[in-house]
């Protein structure tokens, strides 16, 4: 495809040829091993991401509309910790489904993984705008108080191990579902979000652990934050803190102390022009939070693969963390 045809399909749309060049594991697992015969080396193995053969999906009715979720529930002994994996705005559930391990690391931790799907592939995350489509004006924060009701009635979840990742528009549904919804979750996970400003001044959100991770390059969710009325994709945005103080705000919200650790971690790949920091805290009950941060990194979760046309309106991708990996572990700890 010219470059000036994808320049012509905006962000919306190049977001949704993303999600689907990412969503081949074939294709994934090709690029990985040139890359491997390239270097002359073997890069450590990360788990591989979801496959959709094993997820279930169940259809509800809330507020009229029929919607859906994917699940898939661990041949374990109940009750099961609860992961919700919020997609990002311009795709769906089974996008996010195999762009993260997080459903690999299910069946063998034996955790449930739940995605729900939003409506028009955007959730009402607060913002009350999009990077590209229209807004959604749907209920989801009651949406998903009812996908984790039945994950617990209907399949053993436990309601004291609730936990929610969101990626991009599902990071910032993620810290709306946290401010309008306080006291349901355990820890919770955004990536390439920022909070709003407005939603600063107006959370409930009870002190819970979270982690974070946030690219330096991000030309879309800007580390940096964003001044209230910047245009992007010819749509007016709300003013967002940058992606420090965002993090800020939910470690002093749990009462954590100073960072104990700023630790750059090991380079897996020479070809991966990003680098990786881990930045950790401990907070309330001595758990930690978590805040990575992906120098020159993209808006991309970390560990996925993109070619160069794509690369130019998202940045790089880091190749040193693989994010399931890092989610899991994290809200394992606060079981």
């Amino acid at each position: 495809m010219a470059i000036r045809k994808i320049m012509a399909m905006g962000i919306a749309t190049v977001a949704i040829a993303i999600g689907l060049s990412v969503n081949s594991q074939t294709l994934r697992e090709q690029m990985r091993e040139r890359r491997e015969a390239r270097l002359g080396q073997v890069t450590p193995a990360f788990p591989p991401k979801g496959d959709l053969r094993q997820a279930r999906k169940v259809w509800l009715t809330y507020d009229g509309v029929r919607r859906y979720y994917l699940i898939d529930v661990p041949a374990r002994p109940k009750p099961y910790p609860v992961v919700v994996l919020l997609h990002g705005g311009t795709e769906d559930a089974e996008q996010v489904w195999r762009q993260t391990s997080l459903p690999t690391l299910a069946q063998s931790e034996g955790f449930i993984v739940v995605a729900p799907d939003a409506l028009n592939r955007h959730w009402n995350d607060g913002r009350g705008v999009v990077l590209g489509g229209a807004a959604s004006s749907a209920d989801d924060v009651g949406f998903l108080r009812q996908v984790i009701a039945d994950v617990i009635t209907k399949d053993g979840g436990n309601p004291k191990a609730v936990f929610m990742a969101g990626v991009s528009n599902g990071g910032f549904m993620t810290m709306h579902f946290a401010c309008r919804a306080p006291g349901l979750l355990r820890a919770a996970s955004y990536s390439i979000s920022d909070l709003p400003q407005a939603e600063e001044s107006d959370c409930a959100a009870t002190p819970m652990p979270w982690l974070a991770m946030n690219g330096t390059a991000d030309p879309i969710v800007p580390f940096d934050g964003m001044k209230a009325g910047t245009v992007k994709n010819g749509t007016v945005q709300p003013e967002l803190l940058s992606a420090d103080a965002t993090f800020d705000f939910w470690a002093i919200r749990d009462h954590c102390g100073a960072f104990i650790s700023k630790t750059t971690l090991p380079h897996l790949d020479p070809a991966d022009p990003t680098t990786a920091e881990e930045r950790i805290c401990r907070c309330t009950g001595g758990l930690p939070s978590i805040e990575y941060v992906f120098h020159g990194g993209g808006h991309s979760l970390p560990d996925l693969q993109y070619g160069p046309l794509v690369r130019q309106f998202i940045g790089d991708s880091n190749q040193d963390v693989d994010a399931g990996q890092a989610i899991w572990s994290f809200f394992k700890g606060a079981l």
